[in-house]
C-alpha cells in the first residue's frame, strides 16, 4: 500500500482543477446538447454523455502513446477533434466548436465544488502555498481568476498547454516544483485521476492522494472522500 503524505513535510500543494476545484455547470452533456439543439439537431443527453466520455477517454489514451507533449494548438485540435466526433450530426461544426471553445472558457461556465473555499482557508492558515496544475489550457487563468473561491487562493497555476507537458509527465511536475520553489518531497499532489494525479506525481517524487468523490473506485492508494477529510487526515497525524 502507498504511503499516506508526511504532512511535516508538506510546504505545498498542488491541486488538480477539473473533478477537484471545479466542475461545468451546466455539465458537459447539457453544454453539447443544448450546442446541437441551435443548429436544429435534437439529441438525447444521455447518448451525448455516453460519447463523449468514449471520446474524451480514448483521446486520452492517443495522447498516452507519445510523450505527453502539448501546446495550445495541439489543445485546440484536441478538442476540434473531440467535439466533431461527439457531435456527428451537427451541420456547421466550426461554429458549434468556436462557440463550446468559447463557453468552457468562462468563468460563469464553471462552479467549484462546496468543499475547496473552506479547504483552501485552512491551507493557508496552515501556511502552506496552493498551485493549481491541470491539463487544460490558457482559457483556465480566466476561469480561475474569474472564481472567487479560487482567486485570492491560488499561489501558482502550471497549464499542460504552456509548459509543454500533460500530466502524468514528470516535466509536468518539475514546472509546479519551480512554480512553487519547492524541491518534489515538500509538494503534495491531490486530484480525482489516479494515473495522472497520484502515480505520476509520485513517479516524479510527490507525494499524492486521491480525491475519490464518491466514485468508490478500487484502488491500493490514500485517498479522501473530499477536500475537507484532506485537512482532516492532517489533524490526525498532528
Amino acid at each position: 500500500m502507498s504511503k499516506q503524505p508526511n504532512w511535516d513535510l508538506i510546504a505545498g500543494i498542488v491541486l488538480d482543477a477539473v473533478g477537484t476545484l471545479i466542475k461545468p455547470v451546466p455539465s458537459v452533456a447539457d453544454a453539447y446538447t443544448e450546442a446541437a439543439r441551435r443548429q436544429g439537431v435534437e439529441l438525447n443527453r444521455d447518448e451525448v454523455r455516453a460519447r463523449f466520455n468514449r471520446h474524451f477517454q480514448s483521446d486520452e489514451v492517443r495522447g498516452d502513446r507519445g510523450i505527453h507533449s502539448t501546446d495550445e494548438a495541439t489543445e485546440l485540435w484536441r478538442w476540434r477533434r473531440i467535439i466533431t466526433k461527439v457531435l456527428p450530426e451537427i451541420p456547421d461544426p466550426q461554429t458549434t466548436f468556436a462557440e463550446l471553445w468559447d463557453h468552457f472558457g468562462r468563468p460563469e461556465s464553471w462552479q467549484c465544488f462546496p468543499d475547496v473555499a473552506p479547504a483552501l482557508r485552512a491551507i493557508h492558515e496552515a501556511g502552506i502555498a496552493v498551485c493549481v496544475g491541470s491539463n487544460f489550457d490558457s482559457r483556465l487563468r480566466r476561469v480561475v481568476m474569474g472564481l472567487p473561491d479560487l482567486s485570492w487562493a491560488v499561489d501558482a497555476l502550471v497549464i499542460s498547454s504552456e509548459v509543454g507537458f500533460r500530466k502524468p509527465h514528470a516535466s509536468f511536475f518539475e514546472a509546479v516544483c519551480q512554480r512553487l520553489g519547492l524541491p518534489a518531497w515538500q509538494i503534495l499532489c491531490v486530484g480525482d485521476d489516479l494515473e495522472n494525479d497520484v502515480r505520476g506525481a509520485m513517479r516524479a517524487g510527490l507525494s499524492a492522494l486521491l480525491l475519490d468523490r464518491g466514485a468508490e473506485r478500487p484502488h491500493d492508494f490514500p485517498h479522501v472522500p473530499d477536500l475537507t477529510a484532506l485537512l482532516d487526515s492532517r489533524l490526525a497525524e498532528a
